[in-house]
């Protein structure tokens, strides 16, 4: 990884290949103060000629001739001053980085794009940091590209607290890309059991507790849903629970659901062959949650928050469950199946119930790559949230408006749930064509007994597919969407209860 460090020093004397210089749209007085007399004239040539103008991710190159410490300077183009925010800092960030290494360059010197506060501190470690991940274990010739190994942030004063941020964004971008190479691993080297075993070495490595619960166990405990899900692939399906106690043993934990079916063919409900290997994609919410319990182990937060992953391999067999099916859950609700790739709100459902009756929890969170409805409302670029507690999910936006990884509340009015009503059983687990990201929420619904509750959908951010925003810092395949926002939101709770 990255390693970046603070440094008090004037730019025009830091001996580095690369000065990087930030400039808004008809703004350069700043970067002439910068560099004093030095090479302000050239510069102050290049910006009047409109050579450079400073629109958002341009950049222009130009040496020094030996005149000051730097090799050579880059100018990068901050767009617009009213419409900078810390996503923009982070997108301009990665751009500097993934240019740099076009460059060939190993290392580089930055100057902040505005004052530097820990916000865009963060926004610039994690811009940087995640824009050079590569998801490269199954090419047989690496990369050209050199590696980008150091960046120096170039202040005017000593602040310890920046450092800091620093050193808690590291732990937090290794847990997204912990997630991405995990969402991005196949499904032949990624079923069930070896997201049971990457849970036990994680549980090992961070001093959590886990528990997996086999196939076997699960018949006694009656999770019939997952079961049902998983029954019908060679690979049995495992659910997987890490506990992490941060907090005194009194104190509710925060839960956290995600789904992770390793390989989603559909079922006997069989999806079309295009794009279906992007289904090895369907274990995201579950690599997310993973992720998210790490980074809190490694911030050590002042909460406790248990993990719960139902992972299984929803395929078509003789042993496969069919639509028709009835199925007794965990909570002792009934479900008749009317489509076996509506399978995700079926194992969240069990584990939601199992979750809630075994530790209590204080709030709860799914996630999951759960319905194409959520693409069709929202896009590639926003995940859905549907909530039963206000004030809950206001903190999970005000987390979310800080990360750029944004969300969108959506209702769930009591005629959704209309919708789930089955003739033969309790409830059916699809409810039509007509709104259904909100059925497959009002599905869950019925499994989390009143408790704080958000369900976060995020089948359209979890990988890049069409549609999907080009961000310097979101590479090919998987986002890690979710682990920032997530860890943003415990931080915050850690602070407000302690």
């Amino acid at each position: 990884m990255v390693q970046i460090k603070l440094e008090k020093i004037r730019p025009i004397t830091k001996q580095t290949q690369l000065l990087v210089l930030g400039l808004f749209e008809g703004e350069s007085e700043l970067l002439f103060k910068t560099l004093g007399n030095d090479l302000s004239p050239v510069l102050k040539e290049v910006v009047e000629n409109g050579e450079f103008t400073g629109t958002f991710g341009s950049n222009y190159l130009l040496p020094t001739f030996g005149k000051i410490g730097p090799k050579r300077i880059m100018l990068t183009g901050l767009g617009k001053k009213e419409k900078y925010s810390k996503e923009y800092a982070r997108i301009v960030a990665g751009k500097i980085s993934l240019r740099v290494q076009e460059l060939g360059l190993g290392e580089f010197s930055l100057v902040p794009f505005s004052v530097l506060d820990e916000d865009l501190a963060e926004a610039i470690f994690e811009g940087i940091c995640l824009s050079t991940y590569k998801f490269s274990n199954y090419k047989s010739v690496s990369s050209k590209l050199p590696e980008l190994s150091d960046v120096t942030i170039l202040v005017d004063t000593d602040d310890p607290s920046i450092q800091a941020v620093f050193d808690k964004s590291t732990l937090i971008v290794n847990a997204v890309t912990f997630s991405r190479d995990l969402c991005n691993l196949p499904p032949n080297d990624c079923p069930p059991a070896e997201l049971a075993r990457v849970s036990m070495a994680l549980a090992n490595d961070y001093n959590l507790k886990v528990r997996v619960i086999e196939h076997y166990e699960m018949e006694s405990l009656g999770l019939n849903g997952i079961i049902s899900v998983g029954k019908g692939s060679s690979n049995q399906p495992k659910l997987i629970i890490l506990e992490y106690h941060g907090a005194s043993g009194n104190n509710k934990p925060y839960l956290f659901v995600g789904k992770a079916v390793t390989f989603d063919t559909g079922g006997i409900s069989l999806k079309p062959g295009e794009k279906m290997d992007e289904m090895k994609f369907d274990k995201c919410g579950g690599c997310c949650v993973l992720a998210v319990i790490r980074a809190a182990a490694a911030l050590h937060l002042p909460l406790n928050i248990v993990a719960i992953v139902p992972s299984v391999e929803n395929m078509p067999s003789g042993s496969s469950y069919r639509p028709g099916d009835i199925i007794r859950m965990y909570n002792g609700k009934t479900v008749e199946v009317a489509n076996t790739d509506a399978e995700g709100r079926i194992i969240l459902a069990d584990s939601l119930a199992f979750g809630i009756k075994t530790y209590d929890p204080k709030a709860i969170i799914d996630v999951a790559t759960l319905t194409g409805a959520a693409i069709i409302a929202l896009g590639a670029n926003v995940a859905a949230a549907i909530s039963n507690n206000t004030s809950f999910m206001d903190k999970l936006k005000k987390a979310s408006e800080k990360t750029g990884e944004k969300l969108w509340e959506l209702p769930l009015y009591e005629e959704y749930h209309d919708q789930i009503k089955s003739n033969v059983a309790d409830i059916k687990n699809i409810g039509g064509r007509q709104g259904g990201a909100i059925t497959a929420a009002a599905f869950l619904a019925n499994f989390v007994a009143e408790k704080p509750w958000i369900h976060l959908d995020i089948a359209g951010t979890a990988w890049t597919q069409d549609g999907t925003y080009e961000r310097s810092y979101i590479p090919k395949g998987a986002t890690g969407y979710g682990v920032r926002t997530l860890v943003k939101f415990l931080r915050e709770a850690g602070s407000a209860e302690n």
